[in-house]
């Protein structure tokens, strides 16, 4: 059940992405990169457009298509390898590749049997 507090129930629970796992994650980078030169491609195609010049404006829209394709195809690959890197360790969410559970707070991060961290300020 979503929301409950007893540890057993972690099993049942969807696999969830967290916030900031997408920038968290380096194995995100060549999609991310891929995104944005499909972002520049299409500044540069609808440059083109604005110019008359249909040869460039194809060719241009081609790349920019090509170059989301294969970025958001790389983040979903990348996304299903975390999610399974976290469901190995029966987790619903960050830390991939990290064995022992985590607790984010505003303080740190503490995981079990560590010492609580240093406050900030």
């Amino acid at each position: 059940m979503l929301g409950s507090t007893n540890p057993g129930d972690h099993d049942n629970r969807p696999w969830h992405a967290q916030a900031g796992d997408l920038l968290g994650d380096n194995y995100n980078v060549p999609g991310l990169v891929l995104c944005a030169l499909g972002v520049a491609a299409l500044a540069c195609t609808l440059t083109a457009a604005a110019y008359g010049d249909a040869t460039w404006t194809q060719t241009g829209a081609i790349a920019t298509a090509a170059l989301w394709i294969l970025g958001i195809g790389a983040l979903i690959v990348e996304h299903r390898r975390e999610e399974v890197i976290e469901r190995k360790y029966g987790r619903p969410g960050h830390a991939p590749g990290n064995p022992r559970p985590v607790r984010y707070s505003a303080g740190g991060v503490v995981a079990p049997g560590d010492a609580a961290p240093e406050t900030l300020g």
